[in-house]
C-alpha cells in the first residue's frame, strides 16, 4: 500500500486543531486505501498526542543526530511513499527533503504569511529549495503573498474547525464582562493596541481582559512586566489547554486586533461557539465574511473600545455559528485536501 508522508515541525504541549485535522485526513486517505506516515520533531517524542496518534498511525520522530536525508529515503521506500505533505517546515528540512524524495511530489501547507520580503536576494534560491508541486495556503491573502514572490501552483483551501473540541469544558470563574483574545506575540496579534485601549478608555477596568497564550505563557507574562511593571489586575493570562472550549463558554466577547494573519483559526472557533466579535479590518478577518462582526482600524485604539462597547450578542450569532459550520468543517477541509495528495491515477475528480 503506498503511503502519504506528513512532515510537520510541531510539538506544541497541545493537539489542538492541527492534529485533528491531520487525523481527519489520515482517515480518508485509508478510506481511499492510502496510508499515513507521520514525521514530527524528536522533542514531540513525549508528547500525549502523538503516543495517541501512534495507537491508529505510524509516527515516526526527526534524528537527532545523523543525516535526515538518508532517514528520509528509507522511510520513502519503507513506506512507498507517493506525496510529501509538509507543515512548518524551514531550510533544514528543505535540502534533505529534496535529496531524499526525488520523483516524489512535494505539497507545502502555507500556514501564514512568508516570513521573508518580496526583494529578498535569496527568493529564487528559496523557490529551488522548496520544489512544491503545490502550495496550499489556508487563506486568499496567503496565496496572494507567496504568488508575489514568485511561487507557482498556490491553491487557496482554508483550514477546517474541529467542532468537537469546542464543545468540551464548562465555563471559568471569571469576572465580567471577560473579553478574551489570543496572542502570546503582541506586536503580530495586536495585543499591544488592546491594552493601550483598556488602558486609556476603561480607567475603572469594568473589563477582565483575557489573553490566550498557548504554550508562550511566560513570554506574555514578561512583556507584561516590561509595559507595566507587573501583571495587570485586570488582565489574565490564560495557559494554553485541550479544552479550549472553555475559554469560549467564559467569554462575553471575543476580540483580534490582529495586524496579519494567516487563517485566523479562533475567531472562527468564537464565532461558532455564539460570541460577538469585534476584529481588526485586515483582509484574513473581512473575507470570513461573518455576519454582524464589528471592524475597527488596525491599532486604532480608541476605535478597538467604541466597537467593544458597541457590539452586543444578537440573533445574528447563530447564522455566524452556521456559516462557520457549513464553510469551515473538517470534513470539507478533507475533501479539498485528498485529491491534492493522492497519486494522479487516484485523484479525486
Amino acid at each position: 500500500m503506498s503511503s502519504v508522508l506528513e512532515i510537520a515541525d510541531f510539538a506544541a504541549p497541545y493537539s489542538g486543531n492541527f492534529i485533528a485535522s491531520l487525523r481527519a485526513l489520515a482517515e480518508g486517505l485509508r478510506a481511499r486505501g492510502v496510508g499515513t506516515v507521520f514525521l514530527f520533531p524528536a522533542r514531540a517524542k513525549t508528547r500525549e498526542w502523538a503516543k495517541a496518534l501512534s495507537d491508529a498511525y505510524t509516527v515516526l520522530f526527526l534524528p537527532e543526530r545523523g543525516s535526515t536525508a538518508i532517514f528520509l529515503r528509507r522511510i520513502c521506500r519503507r513506506f512507498d511513499v507517493c506525496c510529501v505533505h509538509t507543515h512548518f517546515i524551514d531550510k533544514s528540512v528543505y535540502i534533505p527533503l529534496r535529496l531524499a524524495c526525488v520523483g516524489i511530489p512535494h505539497v507545502f501547507h502555507a500556514h501564514s504569511l512568508p516570513k521573508f520580503r518580496e526583494d529578498d536576494a535569496l527568493l529564487p534560491l528559496r523557490r529551488r529549495l522548496l520544489h512544491a508541486r503545490e502550495i496550499l495556503c489556508v487563506s486568499a491573502p496567503v496565496a496572494e503573498a507567496y504568488r508575489r514572490r514568485g511561487y507557482r501552483g498556490c491553491t487557496v483551501v482554508p483550514n477546517g474547525v474541529d467542532f468537537a473540541r469546542l464543545r468540551s469544558g464548562d465555563a471559568l470563574p471569571v469576572r465580567h464582562p471577560f473579553i478574551l483574545c489570543f496572542g502570546y506575540d503582541f506586536p503580530i496579534k495586536g495585543i499591544d493596541t488592546v491594552l493601550t485601549a483598556f488602558e486609556r478608555y476603561d480607567r475603572a477596568h469594568i473589563y477582565t481582559l483575557g489573553i490566550c497564550t498557548a504554550d508562550h505563557y511566560a513570554q506574555a507574562e514578561r512583556a507584561l512586566r516590561r509595559r507595566f511593571g507587573e501583571v495587570p489586575a485586570w488582565v489574565r493570562l490564560l495557559p494554553g489547554r485541550e479544552d479550549v472550549g472553555a475559554y469560549y463558554a467564559s467569554a462575553d466577547v471575543f476580540l483580534s486586533a490582529s495586524r496579519q494573519e494567516g487563517m485566523p483559526y479562533a475567531v472562527l472557533e468564537a464565532a461558532y461557539c455564539g460570541l460577538p466579535l469585534v476584529l481588526s479590518d485586515i483582509a484574513p478577518h473581512t473575507s470570513l465574511d461573518l455576519p454582524g462582526a464589528q471592524l475597527f482600524s488596525v491599532e486604532d485604539a480608541e476605535a478597538l473600545f467604541r466597537a467593544v462597547l458597541t457590539v452586543k450578542a444578537d440573533a445574528r450569532s447563530e447564522a455566524r455559528r452556521n456559516s462557520v459550520q457549513q464553510r469551515f468543517s473538517l470534513e470539507k477541509w478533507t475533501l479539498d485536501v485528498l485529491p491534492r495528495l493522492l497519486p494522479d491515477e487516484e485523484r479525486i475528480v
